[in-house]
């Protein structure tokens, strides 16, 4: 007996498996287990990104969010593309397959003990690999590891997509809200176009100093900046205000002044019997400065030939055009230099008063260049404004109209009327010129028992109590971002109605302007000080009613 126990042995332990064997049984089983972990790990990063999809669209009906899908979908495959990934870069090892099967065919940890000992020899590692191995064989891949879904992960897989697609079928809200923006800022993109077409016809105006077009040209790209940057129409109109007052500090408000007095200048010039002299009021007249050079060379040449008398007859009609030109102190002083050295026949002083007058007439000249030039620009901010104004109009009227605001008219206006019925009395009315933003009144007052004020505003003309002469009819709105100004100003009888929205305008007489300028001024200044318009546009208007009151007088 003792004989044969050793061959047993050796006969048990040649037929153990090796480690070749070893990894050959596992790999059927490490492939079955990473294909597993790949379908579920997907499918979790499937389910996260349909939820946070569903998450970013619920987000988009409360806010407007115009690529709210598209983030949706890309987080979606985002979560997927990364669930995958990790599934691939974390598959099983062997070592790991081995201790995975061991636990789900509770095997005791045979495998995991066999591999460990995959290279060992001695009979009893070969045992042990040996009993694995068997204890393998009675089991397959395909029928120990499932590839089904969990009913929880397929219930949420389903719950999370029905969600999403009601989500994108049902409408959106805020869909409207970003159709509206979107024309919005399609409107903004065709002033922006507008206002660079300008830029470009102002970068070649002739007669502005290259510092004026530079400061002008800046104006003109911050404000295309600013267009591009707003979120609605408000803040382009906001920017559109800014632009227009730094436009307007660029004007040299003695521009007007000094085009009148190079007009006096240029008219007393030219009719003087002197040819020369004429000549040089023509020139003055059509801001020719190599022209007017000439013709004071030739005056120059000429009062050398000319006797005393002769010369201080010229100098009289010099000293005349001088006086005329008392509004540009400069071209009056270079005129009265002018006048005193032909005068005295001087020919060193008449060229030093020649240059004079060219400079004068030259800054006059590049002072009226530059001013037409802020003009034109200021002309086409405001048709940007008034487009954009329109545009916001119309699509507010698509919406409920009011009647409340800070433009009430009759019962619930600040000035409610008193009078009930029809009655004649006599008024003042005129239309309003639109501005840029704000308010502007017209007031109506009669000589009957309910004569009271109201204020209204409408696209073609407002007024309290009655509206007189050219004065229209009042349709009252609530707020709004356009300024209402007055007019022409004349008086005559109205016929009021119970609502007081319509008159019947009669035609009257005219009445002096300045008589009424500053009772429409302090009116337009209460209306903008009550209203919530920008510091800017009211400085805009102030400097309206100023200039108003100033050609008044």
């Amino acid at each position: 007996m003792a004989t044969l126990m050793p061959s047993r042995i050796a006969a048990i332990t040649q037929d153990a498996p090796g480690s070749e064997s070893l990894l050959d049984a596992l790999r059927p089983w490490r492939r079955r287990l990473a294909l597993e972990q790949v379908l579920r790990w997907t499918s979790a990063g499937l389910i996260l990104g349909l939820v946070v999809a569903c998450l970013v669209l619920l987000t988009a009906r409360l806010i407007p969010w115009a690529t709210a899908q598209y983030w949706a979908a890309g987080i979606a495959i985002a979560c997927v593309a990364l669930a995958l990934a990790a599934a691939l870069w974390y598959r099983p090892s062997i070592a790991g397959a081995a201790r995975a099967i061991d636990k789900r065919l509770s095997l005791h940890d045979r495998l995991g003990t066999a591999w460990e000992l995959r290279d060992q020899p001695s009979v009893l590692a070969r045992l042990q690999r040996r009993d694995a191995l068997n204890q393998l064989k009675k089991h397959t891949p395909r029928g120990a590891i499932s590839l089904r879904l969990p009913r929880t992960m397929l219930f949420m897989l389903a719950a999370a997509a029905l969600l999403l697609a009601l989500l994108l079928i049902v409408p959106n809200p805020m869909t409207r809200v970003l159709q509206e923006q979107a024309a919005a800022h399609a409107r903004i993109a065709k002033q922006v176009a507008a206002i660079e077409h300008l830029r470009q016809i102002l970068d070649h105006q002739p007669g502005v100093s290259a510092a004026q077009q530079k400061q002008i040209d800046q104006i003109l790209r911050q404000l295309e900046n600013n267009l591009q940057q707003a979120k609605n129409e408000t803040q382009a109109q906001q920017a559109l205000a800014q632009a227009q007052a730094r436009l307007d500090q660029l004007r040299d408000p003695q521009a007007a002044s000094k085009a009148q007095a190079s007009a006096a200048a240029s008219s007393s010039l030219q009719g003087s019997g002197n040819s020369s002299l004429s000549s040089v009021g023509k020139s003055l007249a059509d801001g020719n400065s190599q022209s007017l050079s000439s013709s004071l060379q030739n005056l120059a040449s000429q009062v050398s030939k000319m006797s005393a008398a002769q010369r201080s007859q010229l100098a009289q009609q010099i000293e005349a055009a001088a006086n005329q030109a008392s509004q540009n102190p400069d071209l009056s002083s270079a005129l009265h230099q002018l006048a005193k050295s032909v005068a005295d026949g001087s020919p060193s002083e008449i060229a030093d008063a020649s240059k004079a007058v060219q400079q004068a007439a030259a800054q006059a000249a590049a002072s009226k260049a530059s001013n037409k030039s802020i003009d034109q620009a200021s002309q086409g901010l405001q048709q940007a404004a008034d487009s954009l104004a329109a545009a916001t109009d119309n699509s507010g009227n698509q919406g409920q109209q009011t009647q409340q605001g800070q433009g009430q008219q009759a019962q619930q206006g600040q000035g409610q009327q008193a009078q009930q019925g029809q009655g004649q009395q006599p008024g003042q009315g005129q239309p309003g010129q639109t501005g840029q933003q704000g308010q502007g009144q017209g007031k109506g007052q009669g000589q009957s028992q309910g004569s009271g004020q109201g204020s209204g505003q409408g696209q073609q003309g407002q007024g309290h109590g009655g509206t007189g002469g050219q004065g229209g009819n009042g349709n009252g709105q609530g707020k709004s971002e356009q300024v209402f100004v007055p007019g022409q100003v004349s008086s005559g009888s109205s016929i009021m109605s119970n609502s007081n929205n319509n008159g019947i305008v009669q035609p009257g007489t005219s009445i002096p302007y300045s008589q009424v300028i500053a009772e429409y001024s302090q009116m337009a200044h209460d209306a903008i000080d009550n209203s919530g318009v920008s510091p800017d546009t009211k400085d805009l208007v102030q400097n309206y009613f100023d200039t108003l009151e100033g050609q008044g007088q």
